[in-house]
């Protein structure tokens, strides 16, 4: 008896499931679940067995880091110390 294809179910409208979510982040697929069990990150929704993350969560957790990231380069510029004073290599020689 012959098998049948194995075709993967198209994600829920406005959802993506974990590969293609994780792809549109920037991160890995264990980076996810790390973020799932650490309360960061989108949250997922459970569809069957999978899970699914909802496009609009993503792209506002990306604006939120990206926001975040800003903040800390402003942060550190302006916490920058400033020049020292530029000294000479060898003393001036004292007048004789």
């Amino acid at each position: 008896m012959p098998r049948l294809a194995k075709v993967p179910t198209p994600p829920p409208a406005g959802y993506l499931w974990t590969p293609e979510a994780a792809r549109r982040m920037g991160v890995s697929v264990k980076t996810l679940w790390n973020y799932r069990h650490l309360n960061k990150g989108p949250r997922p929704k459970v569809r069957g067995r999978k899970l699914a993350y909802r496009i609009d969560e993503i792209d506002a957790w990306l604006k939120e880091q990206d926001a975040a990231e800003d903040a800390a380069k402003k942060q550190a510029v302006h916490d920058a110390r400033p020049p020292e004073p530029r000294t000479t290599r060898r003393p001036a020689r004292a007048a004789a």
